[in-house]
């Protein structure tokens, strides 16, 4: 767990520099947050952006990183269905699908 945390305190002591060097602007990320500049600049000055914040600059910042992340989200899901019994007949699924096409 401390490895968690420590991770977390590199990305926000380094935020600036993920910032600076991505392909956005400081605009976008301005408006994706929902902040003002001058809040969005005392943030990054004062490195005391939200988990929330955190998790959105994020997924801007490194894509590839958040689509595994919600692949493996949904994975662990579909397993978690699959165990608990909630799980689907194929061919009365493929069958309920044929027939919203032929509507």
């Amino acid at each position: 767990m401390l490895d968690v945390v420590y991770g977390y305190k590199n990305l926000l002591e380094n935020i600036e520099t993920y910032i600076n060097q991505s392909k956005f602007k400081k605009e976008y990320f301005i408006e994706e947050l929902k902040l003002s500049k001058a809040t969005f600049y005392n943030k990054i000055k004062k490195k005391s952006f939200s988990v929330a914040e955190m998790l959105k600059l994020s997924t801007i910042l490194f894509p590839e990183e958040a689509k595994a992340f919600a692949i493996k989200q949904a994975l662990e899901s579909s397993r978690n269905d699959s165990l608990a019994g909630r799980i689907k007949n194929h061919n009365r699924v493929m069958a309920r699908v044929r027939k919203r096409w032929a509507e």
